[in-house]
């Protein structure tokens, strides 16, 4: 039996994508939009502060990147994009197909982050304790899961 001593942390993790019509910018001005919060809000400093946080703290990925990301480049033979794109379904399954192959025909970028509620950022908790799910025709943000 293992026994320890000190201060013991139940961290919680949570990602999410972003996936943007290509043409349009991951920017706080296209997020706050899609958030629809006014101005005259309580919660307007909120969102311009999560529009913030999400536009600086997410990496842009192509198939293969997201691929090597959820399933592994465990495989040695090299894989077609279609070939990634139905592992990325068989083996992760958190995003559609047609998301995967709007991002492999470039009509749309996508965008991964991941925040931690014990990082002391109120912004970093709300992602991990809410679920974000926005879909529009210019941006869809999705909650990838906690853990």
């Amino acid at each position: 039996m293992k026994i320890r001593n000190g201060f013991v942390s139940n961290s919680s993790s949570s990602s999410f994508v972003v996936i943007v019509k290509n043409g349009e910018e991951l920017k706080n001005e296209n997020l706050m939009e899609i958030f629809d919060v006014k101005e005259s809000s309580p919660l307007y400093s909120f969102a311009k502060d999560l529009a913030n946080w999400i536009s600086n703290n997410v990496k842009e990925m192509d198939i293969k990147e997201i691929h090597d990301n959820f399933v592994g480049n465990y495989k040695k033979l090299p894989l077609t994009e279609d070939e990634m794109i139905k592992e990325i379904i068989d083996d992760y399954g958190g995003m559609s197909e047609e998301d995967l192959n709007k991002v492999k025909n470039k009509d749309y970028r996508y965008y991964y982050g991941s925040a931690a509620n014990d990082s002391g950022e109120a912004i970093e908790s709300y992602l991990c304790e809410s679920e974000l799910d926005i879909d529009t025709d210019l941006i869809k943000i999705q909650s990838d899961g906690g853990y």
